[in-house]
């Protein structure tokens, strides 16, 4: 494969800086890699060496990560200009899954290996018969897996960048990844697998195989079984790499071109999004006629989740026999669940609005009658959102209809009586989306207002009881006399061995969540100064089997995207680079918080304007205190935290107390005596 080249205009776009920094690296660094020779109207300098002089040098406002998944778009997207976006992703995504496949670096050229591989060309040889630049594809798939960890994540990588390499129509129809996410936590294949001694997992629409790969990843695979059908046998091939590229074995899966396989197994899951039309010529009656088709592959006890427009699964319908086949739907107690979504569920559609159906052969006999109704229309869908719908919808098939079961959070439990199915309504929970998101909480305010008011005056009488015991606040401060400290760099510290550095891993998204054993501390943490996301131990110990946790005291740095400090108090958290990790030596005068302190108001730390690069930790300076001096900072920095968090809590409470009553008026329903002569 030929040198990948790059001019200055695209260092600079890869480094974030502007074109005239990187003529100012040029002549300011002798090291700065040489143009090649050759007349090319513009210098044009080697991509490797341009990546490895930023990562080593530092400069420029794109971390490491950044630096190499930038530099494989590069590298992809000149393939792209020379073989065409469509042939670029099928033969990379080929080589990625021989690659995968084989378990190591594939030889000057595959095709051989591709034969022995895939003798009945189901999956990949197709695409490497002929593949352009064969000789040097083992080059660019292992830069690729540089850049994303392994197979799957580079494969995933070329899929979600088929529209800036120039095949915009692969990804017309996936769904973004928090609306995957959604209906991955509904199916919960998990508690299913459990129950089920094998599951058969079916998508009579599957496009590039994102909800089916989004099920099977990380589940016990040997249970699994996968039924799919596409609309050409091009990405068929694609849809049997991404599984096989998921660790499922071929013989746990079929995947057609034409419809599905009737004899490959009764489905447990079905999963699936009805085709796209455009909104002149979509046909309500015909997307209701293929939601019952899928409802007759189901049997007792299974499950669909389906995606489908709006305009056909929530909306008034105004066709009689499409309204006709939705009442008959309803009536027959399959559907379990109906959810708006938000708008953009489509990122390449961003004016279709889609629904969701949850449909189960035979729900529990309380359910009957019965239907959840959520809108989630104008809402965003994060984490927040996601779980609470999941968690709503979830308890209501376990527990169904309880007088005092589960609340939902995201929607209303309605009878089909009342959604007067003869007219075709909306079928969308009674009243304005915020207010049937607030029901609960409208009818129980006065109560929360009064639970907050005793809060914030216990809270008062906290504040009350500290200055008893502690007296008013006096630091003791006074200017000083003599000679100031001096100064003294990180450097210096670090050479006494006062501190010690702790580096940063890099961890795989996927790996990082919500929940877990083990808080992380990344660069946006350090600059929020707070942390959501953790790991689980047992994902720490297979895939991170070097991480070092910090310890209580530790300090967590970073000058990505600009100088920042968090101290972590409790200690056994991960620290995620680019940020790295500080602990002062045993017996040292610093203290964490003191140095916390001293590092977070260090001067020669903030990036000047139109500066190349940022500061370096190296480069800091703190005052150099004496042990007794910086014993007393100590004292007063741990009484200002105190009388702080204190506050603290009186503002939280005080600003929910003035959203449960302003909110309370402005839907009408709360109001107040307070001033009133009565």
């Amino acid at each position: 494969m030929e040198t990948e080249l790059m001019s200055q205009r695209e260092i600079a776009l890869l480094a974030r800086v502007t074109k005239p920094a990187v003529t100012t690296w040029r002549r300011r660094y002798p090291d700065f890699p040489t143009p090649v020779p050759g007349n090319h109207g513009q210098p044009l300098f080697p991509a490797d060496a341009v990546v490895a002089w930023l990562r080593r040098t530092g400069l420029g406002n794109a971390d490491s990560d950044t630096l190499r998944a930038e530099r494989s778009m590069h590298t992809l997207a000149a393939y792209a200009r020379r073989h065409g976006g469509q042939r670029t992703v099928l033969v990379l995504g080929a080589a990625l899954c021989l690659r995968h496949l084989t378990g190591k670096a594939l030889p000057a050229d595959p095709l051989p290996l591709a034969r022995r591989i895939d003798p009945e060309d189901d999956f990949l040889l197709h695409e490497l018969t002929g593949a352009p630049e064969a000789t040097g594809l083992a080059q660019l798939i292992e830069q690729l897996i540089e850049g994303a960890f392994d197979p799957w994540h580079s494969c995933q990588f070329l899929l979600n960048s088929a529209n800036r390499l120039g095949w915009p129509e692969l990804t017309a129809d996936a769904l973004t990844p928090e609306t995957v996410a959604l209906i991955r936590q509904v199916a919960d294949v998990p508690t299913r697998l459990q129950t089920h001694r094998a599951l058969a997992i079916t998508d009579g629409n599957a496009g590039v195989g994102d909800l089916l790969t989004a099920l099977v990843t990380d589940q016990d695979r040997d249970k699994l079984r996968v039924n799919a059908s596409v609309a050409d046998e091009e990405l068929a091939r694609m849809v049997r790499r991404q599984l096989l590229l998921a660790e499922l074995p071929e013989f746990q899966f079929d995947v057609r071109a034409d419809e599905l396989n009737e004899e490959f197994a009764e489905p447990d899951l079905v999963v699936t999004r009805l085709p796209y039309q455009p909104a002149e010529s979509r046909d309500a009656l015909a997307d209701l006629n293929q939601v019952e088709a899928i409802t007759d592959l189901l049997g007792p006890g299974r499950t669909a989740i389906i995606v489908g427009p709006a305009s056909s699964l929530v909306d008034q319908l105004r066709d009689g026999p499409a309204a006709l086949r939705r009442s008959a739907l309803l009536s027959s107690g399959i559907v379990e669940a109906i959810v708006q979504l938000p708008g953009g569920v489509y990122p390449a559609r961003p004016g279709h609005r889609a629904a969701l159906w949850l449909l189960t052969r035979d729900p529990p006999p309380t359910n009957k009658g019965r239907v959840l109704l959520a809108d989630l229309s104008g809402h965003v869908l994060d984490h927040t959102t996601i779980e609470s719908a999941a968690e709503d919808i979830l308890l209501w098939r376990a527990e169904g209809h309880r007088s005092d079961g589960h609340d939902p959070r995201t929607g209303r439990i309605v009878t089909l009586e009342s959604l007067d199915l003869r007219r075709a309504a909306a079928l969308r929970p009674p009243g304005p989306a915020s207010v049937t998101l607030r029901a609960r909480l409208a009818a129980d305010r006065p109560a929360l207002v009064g639970e907050v008011e005793r809060r914030l005056t216990d809270a008062e009488q906290e504040v009350v009881r500290y200055a008893k015991e502690h007296g008013f606040l006096n630091t003791g401060a006074v200017q000083r006399d003599g000679i100031r400290p001096k100064g003294l760099s990180f450097e210096a510290l670090r050479t006494a061995r006062r501190v010690r550095h702790l580096a940063g891993h890099r961890l795989s998204p996927d790996h990082v969540g919500p929940r877990g054993h083990h808080q992380v501390i990344g660069a946006a943490e350090v600059l929020a100064q707070s942390s959501k996301r953790w790991m689980d131990r047992l994902t720490l110990a297979a895939q991170y089997p070097q991480v070092a946790f910090t310890e209580p005291g530790d300090l967590v740095v970073t000058s990505v995207p600009r100088f920042g400090v968090f101290l972590d108090d409790d200690g056994f958290s991960v620290i995620e680079y680019p940020a790295s990790g500080l602990r002062i030596s045993p017996g040292d005068s610093l203290t964490p918080r003191v140095l916390a302190a001293l590092l977070g108001t260090a001067r020669n730390m903030a990036r000047s304007p139109g500066a190349v690069r940022g500061p370096r930790l190296r480069d800091v300076t703190i005052p150099d205190l004496a042990r007794d001096e910086a014993a007393r900072l100590d004292d007063v920095l741990r009484h200002l935290e105190e009388r702080e968090h204190l506050l603290q809590r009186q503002a939280d409470l005080l600003a929910k107390l003035r959203e449960l009553i302003v909110t309370g008026f402005a839907d009408g329903t709360l109001t107040t005596l307070y001033g009133t002569n009565s």
